[in-house]
């Protein structure tokens, strides 16, 4: 079930209103006749016993439209309602529907379901009471609902394209009493027989398969009026009978001879259309169509040879185009006086008679082209007294007809005319319009005369001048159309002097030779308000350089150079100044701009290099300030009080603790282990009772202690070269000392080498060879170091063990302790 999809709101004296009972709201629109029914089922009893019923009445039908809302204004989905306006329309076409819908309101006037699936039609369609329109083309419908007969007020039903094959199938509608057309066109109905209905006025069954008609077939139909059955396999027709039928379809069909009384049924038929029946004939040398009151004809593109007009005696329209008439007897349609429209094209005629179309006097048009005319004799239509139009083009004419006539309208294109005379036209007093275009033409007469021609076509002939008289006597001409020739000179504007009237001058398509001084005048002429040409029409042929060039562009230097020349000077002298003064100002404010950022970058580089400067000073600031703090925060270094003080004085000697040992030994001072120890001491004696006894070695022999002193002077020989490397790498370290340093270095030199030497000496002689130790000594070996007047006890210093060696070495620091300087130590052996 679809929702309500808008709501509209209807004019006071709408009709789409229902009314509220006690199960509800009815789908009954507003109308005089229900309010009554609703009247007299409620309170018509009760109003007899009132006096004031008009006032009671008008009471309640106030109160009714006051209270009643809209009736049921559903809209089915996928469909367009336009309920807001008449006729209120519902639209639900190409919607691929398969089942009626059923949710559609009621007050629609025009339901279109065309373009869809539909097999069916449930007979809710009935509740449609205000249905005037129903579309159910190209579905698949083969038969209509009972209820469709109720649609009162329905008058038009589309039924195209279905699966209907018997008007039985649809019988409902005969009950229709509003239905005046009804399209059963493309169904595969064999005969309209069947079809009953005394209101029916049109009948659309083209494209079926009907294939006779006779005096029963449209009996059921006595109103109808236009009928159609317009390509249909239709080869038969036996009197059938109409009495008010005025439009019969016939065309497209397999119709192959019509006797004379074939459509005497239709009384009032007044049109007839029977084109495109290719085996037609209808007219016979001894017969010939007969009907007295038909007024219009078509038969083109049939099997006629002849018109066989004269048994249809009102016919004012005829339509002969396309058959096989090639002869036009005198006086042929003689008994056609009402005959105004007559189209005899496309038949072949190669010879019209004198007399040929004798008789019509009334008539207008008439259209010869597309046959093969050579000739045309000059009193041909001196009696078509209201002749207005000739149509003779696509003929073999190859002169122009002087006919005399009242024609105002003459077209003789696309025929071989080569030459026009003077007084061509003298012949037809009243025409106004003269098409000659496709001819070929290629000169006009000078002088051509017409007081009345209008139009000039010669379009497409081979014109290739214009003469000065030529239109001289054409006063009421307004448009001429010369284009599509071979005009290449400039025309005089002075050909025109005597055609005040003339509005339009057709030139395109020629091809011009631009001359511009000569074709100056005549583009003025042309183009000057009122324009008669449009500039753009005018192309240039010639020369080369300004081909295809319109005339406006190929000479507007020459036309405009004089009187532009100065113009253009002084313009183009402001565009030059306004050039150079953009230029400069854009110069220099592309040099202002440049200075601006090459000061800023400059700003910019020295503002970085002074914060760059800030850092570094802060970090050179820092840097120094944790040096200070870190050398105010450094350690008092650990230096033996031996090694910041002299000798003592008297003093402090006599204070000094007993030594043990004499004085010589003062200087030596035991390194045990990596530890100094002073010797002679009263502590060191308590301290030796306590150390252990050690295993005895066995006395070496006097022989090996020589050679093992040998050994030891060798060995500080080449500690004395070591030494000397080592001297140039401390060079640096050398040069720091302090006064001090080199006195005690001189003299710890001098004293190592006088050692040194006592030391060869006594090897030498082996005289002073030193005392064998006691056996006190016997017991430990001791390592004692020989100072110059100052002793440390940094962990540090760097002491080298010279193992078996008596003598006094002097060594070097490698590296500087870590307390700070103090005196290089040297250290023997005992």
């Amino acid at each position: 079930m679809g929702q309500p999809r808008e709501a509209y709101t209807e004019e006071p004296n709408s009709l789409n209103i229902g009314f509220r009972n006690a199960s509800g709201f009815t789908n009954e629109p507003f109308s005089v006749s229900a309010l009554e029914n609703y009247w007299q089922r409620n309170v018509g009893t009760s109003l007899k016993k009132r006096k004031r019923s008009k006032e009671f009445l008008g009471f309640v039908l106030i109160y009714h439209l006051q209270s009643l809302p809209l009736a049921h204004s559903f809209c089915p989905v996928r469909c367009l309602c336009y309920l807001g306006r008449r006729p209120r329309t519902v639209i639900c076409s190409k919607q691929g529907l398969t089942k009626f819908p059923s949710n559609v309101t009621d007050i629609v006037e025009h339901l279109d379901l065309s373009n869809n699936l539909l097999t069916e039609i449930t007979n809710d369609i009935e509740r449609f009471k205000d249905l005037q329109y129903l579309n159910l083309a190209r579905n698949q419908l083969r038969s209509l609902p009972d209820g469709i007969g109720n649609l009162s007020n329905l008058r038009k039903l589309d039924l195209s394209e279905n699966n209907i094959d018997d008007v039985i199938n649809i019988a409902s509608i005969n009950r229709l009493p509003s239905l005046s057309i009804i399209f059963l066109s493309k169904n595969p109905i064999k005969e309209l027989k069947n079809l009953n209905n005394s209101v029916l006025q049109a009948v659309e069954a083209s494209y079926c398969e009907i294939k006779q008609i006779d005096e029963t077939t449209l009996k059921g139909l006595p109103d109808l009026i236009n009928l159609s059955l317009r390509g249909n396999p239709l080869e038969t027709i036996r009197k059938p009978f109409s009495k008010k039928l005025r439009w019969l379809d016939m065309s497209h069909c397999l119709l192959n001879y019509l006797n004379p009384d074939t459509f005497a049924g239709f009384s009032v038929l007044e049109e007839l259309r029977l084109n495109n029946n290719p085996t037609l004939v209808y007219s016979t040398r001894y017969s010939t169509l007969q009907h007295m009151n038909l007024r219009q004809l078509d038969v083109s593109n049939c099997n006629l040879d002849r018109p066989g007009l004269h048994g249809l005696p009102l016919l004012t329209y005829a339509k002969l185009s396309r058959n096989m008439i090639r002869l036009l007897p005198n006086r042929i349609f003689a008994r056609n006086r009402q005959l105004t429209h007559l189209f005899l094209n496309s038949n072949g005629i190669e010879h019209l008679n004198i007399s040929s179309f004798e008789g019509l006097v009334k008539l207008h048009h008439l259209d010869l082209s597309a046959n093969a005319l050579e000739l045309i004799h000059s009193s041909t239509f001196s009696d078509n007294i209201e002749f207005k139009s000739l149509n003779l083009s696509y003929n073999n004419l190859y002169q122009f007809p002087n006919v005399t006539s009242v024609l105002t309208s003459l077209d003789l294109s696309f025929n071989f005319i080569k030459t026009l005379e003077r007084n061509s036209l003298k012949g037809m007093p009243k025409i106004k319009s003269l098409i000659l275009s496709d001819n070929g033409l290629q000169r006009l007469p000078n002088g051509l005369q017409s007081s009345t021609l209008t139009t000039l076509n010669i379009r497409r002939n081979r014109l290739v001048e214009l003469n000065n008289s030529s239109f001289v006597e054409l006063p009421a001409l307004e448009k001429i159309d010369v284009s599509g020739n071979s005009l290449t000179e400039a025309i005089d504007p002075n050909i025109f002097q005597n055609n005040i009237k003339l509005k339009t001058i057709l030139l395109e398509d020629n091809p011009w030779r631009c001359d511009c001084m000569q074709l100056y005048f005549t583009f003025q002429y042309l183009t000057n308000p009122p324009a008669k040409t449009l500039s753009y029409s005018l192309i240039c042929r010639s020369p080369a350089n300004v081909s295809d060039y319109t005339w406006e562009s190929a000479c507007y230097n020459v036309w405009n150079g004089q009187l532009v020349y100065s113009n253009n000077r002084m313009w183009s002298f402001f565009l030059v100044c306004v050039f150079v003064l953009v230029v400069l100002v854009g110069t220099v404010t592309s040099i202002k701009h440049s200075i601006k950022m090459k000061r800023r970058a400059l700003i910019e580089r020295r503002r970085i290099d002074r914060m760059q400067g800030v850092e570094r000073l802060r970090l050179l600031q820092l840097r120094n300030q944790e040096r200070q703090e870190a050398s105010e925060q450094q350690p008092e270094p650990r230096i033996h009080p031996l090694e910041l003080i002299g000798p003592p004085s008297y003093e402090e000697a006599v204070q000094m603790p007993r030594l043990t040992h004499s004085l010589d030994t003062l200087n030596e001072v035991s390194v045990e282990n990596i530890s100094l120890t002073r010797l002679g001491s009263v502590d060191n004696l308590q301290n030796k009772r306590k150390r252990s006894r050690r295993s005895r070695k066995r006395i070496q022999s006097d022989d090996n202690l020589l050679r093992r002193e040998e050994r030891r002077i060798e060995r500080l020989r080449r500690e004395r070269s070591n030494s000397a490397g080592n001297v140039s790498e401390n060079e640096q370290g050398l040069r720091m000392t302090n006064s001090i340093k080199s006195r005690s270095s001189s003299t710890r030199r001098q004293r190592r080498t006088n050692t040194i030497e006592e030391l060869e000496e006594s090897a030498g002689s082996g005289k002073g060879r030193p005392r064998p130790q006691t056996p006190s000594t016997r017991k430990k070996k001791r390592r004692t170091t020989i100072r110059d007047g100052h002793s440390t006890d940094d962990e540090d210093s760097d002491i080298q063990r010279i193992a078996n060696n008596r003598s006094i070495v002097i060594r070097d620091l490698q590296r500087e302790p870590r307390s700070g300087y103090r005196e290089v130590q040297t250290e023997c052996e005992s």
